[in-house]
């Protein structure tokens, strides 16, 4: 949201100032792409991330017991949301 904001504030800029002169599709079509290039950009670099949380709800389902030894604090709040969760 950022980044596109800049850049249309960049091309608004641009286009005031005079010289080449910058139509309001080009603005757009500009902003758009940089949604859009922003978009992917997060959602690759995210990606990890979200993998990194799924993998350890998985051991969690599978292996508890391994996932308990490995890193206890996760096992016990994770046990602790099950348990509510259940009752």
């Amino acid at each position: 949201g950022a980044i596109v904001s800049f850049t249309g504030i960049i091309l608004a800029h641009q286009r005031n100032r005079g010289g080449v002169d910058v139509s309001d599709t080009v603005v757009a079509v500009d902003m758009l792409l940089a949604f859009v290039l922003c978009y992917t950009l997060i959602f690759t670099v995210m990606e990890p991330l979200r993998a990194g949380i799924k993998s350890v709800y998985v051991s969690f389902a599978e292996h508890p017991q391994s996932l308990s030894q490995a890193y206890p604090l996760i096992y016990r709040r994770l046990s602790r949301m099950s348990e509510s969760n259940m009752s």
